[in-house]
């Protein structure tokens, strides 16, 4: 069984709870405070041996994500061995989305395989457990509008994506 590592530290936009074994990333929690993190991270947190050298790549990726490259987080690796298949497949339908552009949850749907669970794929959101790598801040209505974001509400989804078409417009 392999070994559950954590890390928790302050960003930009709030607090960052990391856990993670050698095959990857298994959860990342963005919250305003560091008591939402760990509640939110749970028992998880608790039988994990606190490791910040573990996710060195994670915070490199992260620092540069908030210091304007819109592409860095590309490079963490998640471990999705544990997930359910439709989910698995709209969280790397997910992760496809270009930076600073938005897709609806009926396109998730979609590109996950199953254009009729537009409300699974919303579904498939609202459980992500890797805000940011997983941009589910770029999923949007089918009318245009911001909806739910579990990672600090609907404030920081907006925040992100203006963040993300600034930083791409002066990194191309």
């Amino acid at each position: 069984m392999s070994q559950l590592k954590s890390h928790i530290f302050e960003s930009p936009l709030g607090w960052i709870g990391l856990l993670g074994t050698e095959h990857g990333l298994r959860r990342l929690s963005l919250k305003p405070t560091l008591s939402e993190v760990i509640e939110e991270l749970g028992e998880s947190v608790e039988q994990a041996v606190a490791d910040p050298k573990a996710f060195t790549l994670e915070q490199d990726c992260l620092a540069k994500f908030f210091n304007g490259d819109p592409i860095a987080l590309d490079q963490v690796v998640l471990d999705l061995a544990h997930c359910p298949p439709f989910f698995g497949a709209a969280w790397e339908a997910c992760r496809r989305i270009p930076p600073g552009e938005t897709r609806s949850y009926q396109w998730l749907a979609e590109a996950a395989g199953r254009p009729l669970a537009a409300r699974a794929a919303g579904q498939a959101m609202a459980k992500n457990p890797w805000a940011l790598v997983i941009p589910c801040h770029r999923v949007i209505g089918s009318d245009g509008g911001l909806h739910g974001y579990g990672a600090g509400g609907l404030g920081v989804k907006a925040r992100l994506l203006e963040m993300e078409r600034a930083n791409l417009a002066s990194y191309n």
